[in-house]
């Protein structure tokens, strides 16, 4: 959670007698915070190493706001996971290849290549003196072309799908490991709606999600073969674009709340093995290879997306098709051994979860559940396909269920992404939404608004069906809206 104080922390790079001392200041995100402890272990962002924060005990402390300050004499140790060496090795490869056929370049390369560089540079130059007038040209250039043929586009959008990565990179490092012991203490703990996603890097939510999976009886059921699932997990990961809030973390949140509220409710003792397997599949593939930029926005650019999909919830229409372009691939199909009754059964209603993500969905589906909620019949397939759809929903937008200091900074990853298509949409003269203006929006305003008209009634509708939900799950919403209220009268008018 944001301070209104500066916090200064003391790291401990792994392997080296060196301390950096972090000052954190009130107020910036979590990816500026992210971003100095990347710089302090001097690698990239981008270079495929995952941060591990351990305090002096040895316990894991997530890297972002709470972050508690401590001395030099006992510093943070910085932990680097990953394969950044395995980057630099490939790019030392690479200059090497370079200088073994350097003789063999023409005069007329090296100008092209020279020729590249300074027009690159130009580019570069004119982005820093008006980064403005420079996105609204770079977007220009690479508008859509709204009279290219739909054949075209759809042979783009399978060319497209057909690069869906497999992650090989990370195969030695997860798929042939053990699997992840788990206590039955954390187990209990990842069963429960306020579990903390900070304090875990990639390849521990990949042993979370494989023991959901074995929890809820999937690998059983369904002969899910372990390595399999592996490699499903990691090409998921891959296929989560880096936003600021559509990523890899925000969709294990959504798949974890959604088994903490059925856990939480119980209702998985009365939802069969094919029910629970469209839950979870639904969860993990709702916002794949999601750009960060809304439906709205697709539509408004006329983008690829929002033509082949002729405007009908083109991010949602991707998102499953991404999915089941995993589960096509034998490598990641882990549906390879249920019959085809069931899995067209499973592709129907996990296509209907992930279309229901789309809030301009949202009155059509709050309406027909609400209808089947006056006399639900869990035998009724109808009803059962409303109440998947409804849990999918809340697990969607749960954030606020978790406590503050976990989904505060949620908040602020999600108006970034924001404030970025804003911007961007402002440089391309297309329509803005106020709620995206960073000009117009604060962040206790848009909450206050979320949680009191979409996530509340959201949520009160689903406990009509789903016991349990008051105290564990509605509750800290309706604290959460107190925090945001309380916020919004302290903020400068």
């Amino acid at each position: 959670m944001a301070t209104s104080t500066s916090t200064t922390v003391f790291i401990q790079i792994e392997e080296s007698e060196k301390i950096e001392a972090i000052e954190i200041p009130p107020g910036c995100t979590i990816e500026e915070i992210t971003s100095v402890f990347y710089a302090a272990a001097e690698i990239f962002e981008d270079s495929g190493a995952i941060l591990k924060l351990l305090d002096a005990s040895g316990s894991i402390v997530p890297i972002g706001h709470g972050l508690e300050g401590n001395s030099k004499e006992e510093p943070y140790k910085l932990k680097i996971v990953g394969d950044h060496l395995a980057n630099y090795g490939l790019m030392q490869s690479a200059l090497s290849e370079v200088c073994d056929t350097a003789a063999a370049v023409s005069p007329k390369d090296v100008y092209d290549l020279k020729e590249s560089v300074r027009m690159l540079k130009q580019k570069l130059d004119d982005l820093e003196k008006n980064p403005t007038k420079a996105v609204a040209a770079a977007t220009a250039a690479t508008k859509p072309n709204n009279n290219t043929a739909v054949a075209t586009l759809t042979a783009q959008l399978s060319a497209q799908m057909k690069k869906v990565p497999i992650a090989p990179r990370l195969d030695s490092h997860y798929t042939h490991k053990p699997k992840y012991i788990l206590t039955e203490e954390t187990k209990g703990y990842i069963r429960t709606p306020s579990f903390d996603n900070w304090s875990w890097d990639d390849f521990e939510l990949f042993g979370i999600f494989e023991f959901m999976f074995e929890d809820m009886g999937l690998l059983s059921e369904f002969k899910i073969d372990v390595e399999t699932l592996r490699k499903f997990l990691m090409a998921v990961r891959n296929c989560y674009n880096n936003n600021p809030f559509h990523n890899f973390k925000h969709c294990f949140c959504v798949s974890q709340m959604m088994f903490g509220i059925i856990n939480t409710t119980e209702v998985h003792k009365k939802l069969k093995p094919i029910d629970k397997l469209i839950l979870i599949l639904s969860t993990i593939g709702h916002d794949l290879d999601h750009p960060g930029f809304n439906n709205t926005y697709q539509i408004n650019a006329a983008t690829d997306l929002a033509i082949i999909y002729n405007d009908i919830s083109p991010l949602e229409n991707h998102h499953a098709a991404v999915l089941f372009t995993l589960l096509s691939n034998d490598e990641t199909n882990i549906l390879a051994n249920v019959s085809d009754a069931v899995y067209r059964d499973a592709r129907k209603n996990i296509i209907r979860c992930i279309l229901a993500t789309d809030m301009a969905k949202h009155g059509e589906i709050m309406a027909a559940f609400k209808k089947s909620a006056e006399n639900f019949n869990f035998d009724d397939a109808e009803h059962k396909s409303l109440l998947l759809q409804i849990i999918v929903k809340c697990s969607d937008i749960s954030n606020e269920v978790r406590p503050t200091h976990v989904a505060e900074p949620w908040v602020e990853a999600l108006l970034n992404e924001f404030f970025t298509q804003s911007d961007t949409e402002k440089a391309q003269g297309l329509p803005t939404a106020p709620f995206m203006d960073r000009d117009k929006v604060t962040k206790a305003g848009a909450q206050v608004g979320f949680i009191g008209y979409v996530m509340i009634p959201l949520y009160e509708l689903a406990a009509k069906v789903l016991p349990n939900m008051e105290d564990a799950i509605i509750k800290p919403i309706r604290e959460s809206l107190v925090y945001y209220k309380e916020m919004l009268e302290k903020t400068p008018k």
